[in-house]
């Protein structure tokens, strides 16, 4: 359960400047809480899925897209996470949550989505 509110934390809590995959620094306590559900959870792999509004062309925020998932994957690695538990994937404007003619909408589209899955961790008999 706490997981899942740190997840849903992440969604708009982890910011970017404006057009750049450069995470800003009020994201680090919402990344360093992911860090430690890693360490704490050794089956965890984590799925991060970078998404955009729909200002600017396709092809640019497909790129901004994966570049954001990236720069997260990015900070947990650097922090220690293995990058064997970590994939990252942009999906651009193509999985909106929101309307993306209000500036509301816009904002709740622009994100960055953590989901869990699990790796079978199999004893080795010695």
């Amino acid at each position: 359960k706490e997981v899942e509110i740190l997840f849903q934390k992440a969604l708009q809590g982890i910011k970017f400047d404006t057009g750049k995959s450069t995470i800003k620094a009020v994201s680090n306590p919402i990344l360093d809480a992911v860090v430690k559900v890693m360490y704490d959870n050794p089956s965890y792999k984590l799925i991060i899925g970078g998404h955009t509004d729909n200002v600017g062309g396709e092809s640019m925020n497909m790129t901004l897209s994966k570049n954001r998932a990236d720069a997260v994957s990015n900070y947990l690695i650097a922090k220690g996470v293995s990058p064997t538990r970590i994939s990252s994937s942009g999906y651009g404007y193509s999985m909106p949550v929101d309307d993306n003619a209000t500036v509301a909408g816009r904002t709740r589209n622009r994100r960055v989505e953590l989901s869990v899955e699990f790796i079978e961790v199999v004893e080795v008999e010695k």
